[in-house]
């Protein structure tokens, strides 16, 4: 049998349509791989991430080559809609040591929007273009160190609703744990003299803005004009919790 690593480097090179399906162990009936990145850690050498989805359904992209995207077609382009998940891998065993999965932040049914060509100056890396449809395969897993421990194991996911409002997800490496975790968000909301806290899977616009310092974000969005608020965000990480904590405060115009 050929070993996985092989298996997932034909699959991140050709097309789904085209290309032989790995076979992981753990892995159930229907998941396609969409995606596969080796890690680089020095504690567990023996490690990748793989991106896969239950049947999902192929949506191209409605705008041609001369049309300008709609926002929300800024982070989906040509996607795959469908049930997502993240797993870790050992290739030497080919093996799943554990899976999270991933939903739109507003799914009902668990599904998540994620995609197969886009155009390249958004969101997600695209290294080359079919010069006929202006799009090309997207890097997901475009690994980058995000919660600044000099280490670059984790991968965001964004999806844009509309023109106003980006939401975003972090996915990585705990080497801790030696597991795929999905990074909560914990905040504390000042709200028009009322305090809540939430934790949340997607926060707007946070991962997709530079970090003041390794680990830590200072950043407003005005939704004022379209009777929303100014939001002002500060989002720390901690490694300890391996969460981002963080405080949001909502200024409305109303007296």
């Amino acid at each position: 049998m050929k070993t996985i690593l092989i298996a997932l480097a034909v699959v991140c090179c050709a097309s789904l349509a085209s290309s032989a399906q790995p076979k992981i162990d753990g892995l159930p009936k229907g998941a396609v791989v969409l995606e596969s990145r080796p890690l680089s850690s020095a504690t567990h050498p023996n490690r990748s991430l793989v991106l896969w989805m239950i049947n999902p359904k192929r949506n191209p992209v409605t705008e041609g080559p001369d049309d300008q995207y709609t926002c929300p077609t800024q982070t989906r382009g040509s996607y795959y809609s469908g049930p997502a998940n993240v797993s870790l891998i050992d290739p030497a065993k080919d093996k799943v040591i554990n899976s999270v999965k991933v939903a739109s932040y507003d799914s009902e049914d668990g599904d998540l929007d994620l995609p197969y060509a886009i155009r390249r100056g958004y969101y997600y890396r695209v290294d080359k273009l079919n010069l006929k449809t202006t799009q090309g395969r997207p890097t997901i897993l475009w690994l980058r160190d995000y919660n600044g421990d000099g280490k670059a194991l984790e991968f965001a996911l964004f999806d844009a609703p509309a023109c106003m409002g980006l939401q975003t997800a972090l996915i990585g490496y705990s080497e801790s744990q030696d597991k795929v975790i999905r990074y909560p968000i914990r905040l504390a909301i000042k709200e028009n003299g009322k305090n809540s806290t939430e934790t949340l899977y997607w926060a707007d616009y946070l991962f997709d803005q530079k970090a003041k310092r390794p680990g830590h974000w200072v950043y407003e969005i005005d939704y004022r004009g379209r009777g929303g608020s100014l939001d002002k965000w500060e989002v720390n990480y901690n490694p300890i919790k391996e969460q981002f904590e963080g405080q949001v405060t909502r200024i409305t115009d109303e007296p």
